[in-house]
């Protein structure tokens, strides 16, 4: 039996091991597929496409939030970084306030105003953080969850319209390009 495809897998799993600390399957598939199917020839670009690419980011995020916002007016979850916020606490059990507004990408003062919001609206709660006696931790609430539910089916449905047009593959290419931008 010939082996050359299975060393061949070995030899890309250990370079994507020595660059990366993920062992998800779905990243290393990512990964991989930027692998395979980027261009490796560098051609020259002008500042114009660059331009383009940031112009087109910005108009989807404004479209997907003109979206949501329909669905968040029917709410007490008033912007989609809250509706995210809890998304995230259903998650995991909870984290510092500072751990969820990096998570965020938020300036300390946005992501501190969205969670006096939230517990203000009983959808999470601060508590001590056992470890570190001058951090606080959140978490969400029975109440929190309620809302969550409620507006999750129809934020997923407006998540889903967004990538139809899109193929497995085609979603796999755009998530890992988004990644190279986001590192």
């Amino acid at each position: 039996m010939d082996y050359t495809l299975i060393k061949e897998l070995i030899a890309y799993i250990e370079e994507y091991q020595k660059k990366h600390s993920s062992d998800k399957i779905e990243d290393f598939t990512i990964w991989l597929n930027n692998e395979l199917f980027t261009s490796r020839n560098k051609v020259t670009h002008s500042i114009h496409d660059e331009l383009l690419i940031a112009f087109k980011l910005m108009y989807l995020n404004k479209a997907l939030k003109k979206q949501t916002k329909i669905v968040l007016s029917e709410s007490n979850v008033s912007s989609i970084d809250e509706y995210s916020f809890l998304l995230h606490l259903d998650f995991q059990e909870s984290f510092r306030k500072m751990e969820i507004v990096e998570l965020h990408n938020l300036e300390a003062p946005t992501g501190i105003e969205i969670i006096k919001r939230l517990i203000k609206n009983k959808f999470v709660e601060e508590f001590p953080d056992k470890d570190d006696r001058r951090a606080k931790r959140i978490k969400i609430t029975k109440s929190g969850i309620r809302e969550l539910s409620k507006i999750k089916p129809k934020i997923d449905l407006i998540f889903s319209k967004f990538t139809e047009p899109l193929n497995l593959n085609e979603k796999v290419q755009v998530s890992g390009i988004l990644d190279k931008l986001i590192e």
